[in-house]
């Protein structure tokens, strides 16, 4: 069951006596919001109850089994009296200046909300009630998950807020591959006769330019020595000669490869396998450093490795600087989507509260918790899809320190 909890208590708070740095000065004037449930007077359905003269009435938030609205029962001079025969309305001021307005209808022995009372139950209740063409009003204060924190003392704390907004929300799915040189690029060097090795110029690592002599051999045939040369620019990846050694007919004496582009070969898990297709974006990093070099999906292969049970995955890699070399081992996200989200916020501000993900908003020196229902998600940003609205401003840096606030409080409600 709810109960309602009854105004503000204030009292000083400790929140930064060791960053503060003087423990004879532990007063910051830090307000509290406590549950005074125990102060308040209760009906026989654990109401607040509100008299004026004859008059009772018993206000309460019922959420059993249903979507919690208002119940209020009326009595004068401890007979009931009807749903039918008296008119209510209640409004609420919720943090922030966001008013609403509840409207009451005829339910049995009560009257009911129309509008169903969102959490936080955290808001000014001002009760409007005619009976018998009397008029008879409450006012009180009823809060939940909320805390007051001086500006200065959440400087300190280096508690930031910004405003919630609109945001790319891009979903992936992890990857890991390897660097080889494209296929497209490597030229496998082939003397045009068979002969005897007089100079070899080039080793594994050595940079060439298309047409640059690369050995000497001397033909088998008319004894005389000719020119090896390399069809493209690139690097010696494989192959090395010894002067004396014999090259037969059509056999290799050096690759050199083109690695200003490379691909990175990635394996997909079969289970996923209806997430890629041709073209698709993938972000590659070496795990060298944060750099993150963005290539696409060119090739998916038709078959599974039986092993691995995954589905091989290309990507082709712009590679001008060289970072990436044959053999390293990288990391990729594939993008399965790049959408916009209304409102999104940081993913590092959301935690947990009782059954809820929250984040909490500022207003001034006030923070309040706010249940969201989230979206989507990447790595720094999940869309909200109800709970808060754009342009509201809520705490980004250190938010687990308005938490612990609040939950020292001990503003809480029943259920």
């Amino acid at each position: 069951m709810n109960r309602f909890l009854v105004g503000v208590c204030v009292f000083a708070t400790t929140l930064l006596t060791a960053s503060c740095g003087d423990s004879k000065h532990t007063d910051h004037g830090h307000d509290h919001n406590h549950d005074h449930s125990q102060e308040e007077a209760h009906g026989p359905r654990g109401g607040r109850i509100l008299e004026d003269g004859e008059l009772t009435a018993e206000l309460k938030v019922y959420e059993a089994g249903t979507p919690p609205h208002f119940r209020i029962y009326l009595t004068k001079r401890g007979a009931p009296i009807p749903a039918d025969r008296f008119e209510t309305s209640v409004q609420l001021s919720r943090l922030g200046g966001v008013m609403e307005n509840i409207s009451f209808r005829p339910a049995g022995e009560f009257q009911e909300s129309v509008q169903e009372i969102r959490e936080p139950y955290s808001f000014q209740v001002q009760v409007s009630l005619n009976e018998d063409g009397k008029s008879h009003s409450w006012s009180f204060d009823s809060f939940e998950g909320r805390t007051t924190i001086p500006a200065d003392v959440a400087e300190r704390a280096g508690i930031r807020a910004e405003e919630v907004s609109s945001r790319v929300i891009k979903t992936k799915l992890p990857l890991r591959g390897k660097i080889v040189p494209s296929e497209h690029r490597i030229a496998h060097v082939i003397p045009r006769f068979p002969g005897m090795v007089r100079e070899g110029r080039k080793h594994i690592g050595d940079e060439v330019e298309k047409g640059e002599v690369l050995a000497i051999v001397e033909s088998n045939q008319s004894l005389q020595p000719f020119e090896v040369k390399s069809q493209i620019a690139g690097t010696v990846i494989n192959g090395h000669l010894i002067v004396g050694e014999y090259v037969p007919e059509n056999q290799w004496v050096y690759v050199v490869a083109d690695l200003s582009e490379v691909w990175a070969d990635f394996h997909l898990p079969l289970t996923e396998r209806d997430s890629v297709k041709i073209g698709q974006t993938v972000e590659v990093c070496s795990g060298l450093d944060s750099n993150v070099i963005t290539g696409n999906v060119s090739y998916i292969a038709p078959y599974a490795d039986e092993r691995t049970q995954s589905q091989l995955v290309r990507v082709v890699i712009s590679n001008p600087d060289g970072r990436f070399v044959p053999g390293m081992f990288v990391t990729g996200d594939l993008v399965l989507s790049n959408e916009p989200a209304r409102a999104a916020v940081r993913k590092s501000a959301i935690q947990s509260f009782r059954q809820w993900k929250v984040v909490f908003v500022n207003v001034g020196d006030t923070y309040e918790i706010r249940p969201l229902t989230l979206g989507r998600a990447d790595d720094e940003w999940v869309e909200v899809i109800s709970g808060i609205e754009p342009a509201a401003r809520y705490v980004t840096d250190n938010s687990y320190t308005v938490k612990a606030d609040i939950l020292k409080s001990g503003a809480s409600h029943d259920h």
